[in-house]
């Protein structure tokens, strides 16, 4: 039987780290070796740490003489990683029965999805007022089920053993952390792999217990996001206003559109007559929909529009109707939106990329 290694890189924190690996001996059935990056810790951690040798068997702890940061402390991890999945994990994390046993089988059955996440709070699933393993049972109706992603976050990644092959290890250059995943995730989409959140699966995220402690925790993360848009462009959001979407032949295309844009990294908003039928076949976490009645199609998608503009803006706005175009056009001059009209895919795409790239500029 396979096996996964499962990565957590360590700095203090020891009660954090030791509700972690609890939770991580109590719920995971899947075969797995646990590999521990302490990045110089003080003793209690160190103390603890040094105790789970001695009790989980198999265990690999790797010992820094200092702080080497999340992303150099995960490629150490990866250089001593076998098996045929290895998960990258926080120590601020809590697992739920049978995270890992339902993400290990959605990728088996999804073999082009390279990177995965679980359900979590970080993503939006916020157990309310249940406890975290209640909500998580609740879960268990979306076996098998997945929502595609942009891309996958750090603090609990499954990774199959090819996409390492493909890519080898995080890039260091975003030494300390943030932006490391997502730069990972980008590259192994170029490479042909997918990513995606297993729903059934549920992982509950403390986020970013280690990095508040840190006093430039805020400049390190501008100075990521700038190196990461350099690279691959800021993400933009598309609005699609079609009050109706037609013949099969215009729903296939729609469904295409929609698709290619999230899958290139940016948002796509449907603005739909309110109880008409939803034309994209793909569950991915930015192809969204905004109901409008019928009545007031017009002029609530324009308020919406110039509303979305302070805080949210539509960069780009894709209608079909060449009259609603060129309304739009008229009213330009409060939403700064390029405005396309009944664009193919590779035409939407390509403005989408020059768009991109000029933002960053």
């Amino acid at each position: 039987m396979a096996r996964c290694d499962i990565i957590i890189p360590v700095w203090n924190l020891w009660d954090v780290t030791r509700e972690c690996v609890d939770s991580l001996e109590r719920h995971t059935g899947y075969p797995y070796r646990l590999i521990v990056i302490d990045n110089c810790s003080d003793s209690p951690t160190r103390e603890y740490l040094e105790g789970l040798k001695g009790h989980i068997k198999g265990m690999i702890l790797i010992r820094n003489s200092e702080n080497l940061g999340f992303v150099k402390a995960i490629n150490q991890g990866i250089a001593v990683a076998d098996s045929e999945y290895l998960c990258i994990l926080n120590n601020d994390t809590v697992l739920t029965r049978g995270w890992l046993e339902e993400m290990v089988a959605v990728m088996e059955h999804n073999p082009s999805i390279g990177l995965l996440n679980p359900s979590s709070n970080t993503s939006g699933q916020f157990p309310g007022d249940m406890g975290i393993d209640e909500y998580a049972e609740s879960l268990k109706r979306y076996t098998g089920q997945i929502q595609e992603l942009y891309t996958a976050r750090g603090f609990c990644m499954l990774i199959q053993r090819e996409v390492i092959q493909a890519l080898g290890m995080l890039d260091e250059i975003y030494h300390m952390g943030y932006f490391d995943d997502t730069d990972y995730c980008k590259r192994a989409q170029v490479a042909g792999f997918r990513t995606a959140r297993a729903k059934a699966a549920y992982v509950y995220h403390r986020e970013n217990r280690s990095f508040v402690l840190r006093q430039d925790n805020r400049d390190l993360f501008k100075k990521n996001e700038k190196i990461f848009f350099s690279r691959w462009g800021r993400p933009l959001r598309v609005g699609y206003f079609m009050p109706d979407t037609g013949t099969p032949k215009q729903r296939n295309r729609i469904d295409e559109l929609a698709i290619e844009v999230a899958r290139s990294g940016h948002q796509i908003i449907l603005f739909l007559e309110r109880g008409k039928e939803w034309p994209v076949h793909l569950d991915h976490f930015d192809i969204r929909r905004s109901d409008v009645d019928l009545f007031f199609y017009i002029f609530v998608c324009l308020y919406k529009i110039v509303k979305m503009k302070k805080k949210k803006p539509l960069h780009i706005l894709v209608t079909d109707d060449p009259f609603f175009g060129n309304l739009l056009r008229w009213f330009r001059v409060f939403h700064r939106s390029v405005i396309l009209i009944s664009p193919d895919t590779g035409e939407l795409l390509s403005v989408l990329s020059a768009k991109s790239k000029e933002q960053e500029a």
